[in-house]
């Protein structure tokens, strides 16, 4: 059976590869900075303003929003005060997803609601909610390719860009608020927990293969949508939770590069 015959499973491509495409291009910073888990603890505060908006009937992508955007802005004021350090983030991500579900409990929100959050429901999105996605998406690629040079100099030496004059405090905000749009995008499509794994896998994926660091997040981006492709296809026909089949097909194309890695070096030795 076809799964493109079904709108349900259109809608579902369309997010879940359009987000799965763009989060490597922000994961490529956050990795290089030695931040590979940035995205995660993003993905907890996120479930905060989920919470927050269960409770107060808002719509859960604007609790996210906010309480991302406001993490984004304390990390970098506490980076400023000396004061980001591995403690002090796990206290705010760590009591982000503890808020959430205390907040999610208080309002009654169903269980089958908060899962699909957490780990994806692209099959039960809507129009309006892809055009979201998609919106939060270009946002993202906008703010990559205006801002890229400065990001890729912060990225790969924060010391030595800030000399040469870039506002590296103004780029690590950028950077950390596009980690927080990727989040948000991600979170009904292929969940807030597992969309962090689509920042970090497929820029690790390209990096055994791509000889340089544009080309690197260019074949991470296509990564990542082949892996949501194949993800939802596996979940079509084999009844795969999809967020889980697009994370796992995304370790694999990271097995299968990096064991292509190992067997042209040694071919060439």
């Amino acid at each position: 059976m076809n799964p493109f015959e079904f709108e349900f499973m259109q809608r579902a491509f369309v997010a879940c590869a359009v987000i799965a495409a763009v989060a490597p291009l922000v994961g490529g910073f956050i990795v290089q900075r030695g931040q590979s888990l940035v995205g995660d603890g993003m993905g907890h505060v996120a479930f905060a303003g989920v919470g927050l908006a269960f409770l107060v009937g808002a719509e859960p992508v604007l609790g996210a929003l906010a309480f991302t955007a406001l993490a984004g802005l304390l990390l970098v004021r506490m980076g400023r005060a000396g004061l980001a350090g591995d403690l002090a983030i796990a206290l705010i991500f760590y009591g982000g997803i503890a808020v959430g579900y205390l907040l999610s409990s208080r309002a009654d929100a169903g269980q089958t609601r908060l899962v699909g959050l957490l780990f994806g429901s692209p099959l039960n999105l809507t129009w309006s909610e892809v055009g979201i996605i998609v919106a939060l998406s270009a946002t993202v690629v906008a703010v990559t390719v205006a801002l890229y040079p400065r990001l890729v100099a912060m990225a790969f030496d924060e010391q030595a860009a800030r000399v040469a004059g870039v506002p590296t405090d103004r780029m690590t905000l950028a950077l950390t608020l596009m980690v927080a749009l990727v989040v948000v995008g991600g979170m009904s499509s292929i969940g807030l927990l597992l969309i962090s794994a689509m920042m970090v896998v497929p820029v690790a994926a390209a990096a055994q293969l791509a000889s340089s660091y544009k080309g690197a997040l260019g074949l991470a981006s296509a990564v990542g949508a082949a892996s949501a492709v194949l993800g939802l296809l596996a979940a079509h026909y084999r009844d795969y939770a999809p967020g889980s089949a697009i994370v796992l097909v995304a370790i694999a194309c990271y097995a299968v590069a990096t064991a292509w890695r190992s067997l042209t070096r040694r071919a060439a030795a």
